[in-house]
């Protein structure tokens, strides 16, 4: 999953980083909001996270574009707009969550993932595809019933694949999905992980290579 944080302080940003990337996420910041709105047309995010403050214009203006071309990306707002009317105008102009600064890491955490399951349609933290089981949270994941490590790249690719299931998804796809501006990760990488998928889960994990597509995903061999 990959997340965007659009906010003016460093310091804030940073945190807000570090604590998401401790959850697992591909994470990309930018203090301005034109940096970001060139970001969000050319990239593909899961989840902004929005500060209304912006040095350059005000979030809103931010949000209000989002919403008009009715992009579907979930926005939470952290600002320091702590009044109600101000909530609640963020809110109707088209914000998921809401959350005021000062705030607590682990409630950054909970709402995100709350958010991210809404937008998959997910009442829970768990996805289930036959006997694998992937947690969201805490990245575990068991097959048959036993706990089965994975590097954080498999572990990303794999939810990748798991969020989509029965849908091609590309090279590139997987890339922008799973990697942040800062990371350095090839097309080719992405083949050796899903090699290593193959092998970890097989022959119950259908991993269908599209030629000249991408990857799918088919559904559990076992249902």
């Amino acid at each position: 999953m990959r997340i965007l944080i659009v906010e003016d302080s460093v310091v804030i940003a940073e945190g807000l980083k570090k604590i998401l990337s401790e959850q697992g996420f591909a994470v990309d910041m930018f203090h301005s909001g034109e940096q970001a709105s060139h970001a969000i047309q050319t990239q593909q995010f899961d989840l902004l996270l929005l500060d209304l403050g912006l040095p350059d214009c005000d979030g809103l203006h931010i949000l209000r574009n989002l919403r008009q071309t009715k992009r579907n990306l979930p926005i939470l707002i952290i600002s320091a707009r702590a009044a109600l009317k101000e909530r609640i105008l963020g809110l109707n102009e088209g914000a998921d969550d809401y959350l005021c600064k000062p705030f607590e890491a682990e409630e950054v955490v909970a709402r995100v993932h709350a958010l991210l399951r809404r937008a998959a349609s997910r009442v829970n933290n768990v996805i289930e595809h036959g006997q694998l089981t992937f947690n969201i949270v805490s990245k575990k994941v068991t097959f048959y019933g036993t706990d089965v490590l994975l590097h954080r790249r498999e572990s990303s690719v794999l939810e990748c694949l798991l969020s989509n299931v029965e849908r091609v998804v590309s090279k590139p796809q997987i890339v922008q999905h799973i990697s942040s501006f800062d990371d350095e990760l090839s097309e080719t990488a992405i083949e050796t992980y899903i090699s290593r998928l193959r092998k970890k889960f097989m022959p119950d994990l259908n991993i269908r290579t599209v030629r000249g597509l991408g990857y799918m995903l088919g559904k559990p061999t076992n249902d």
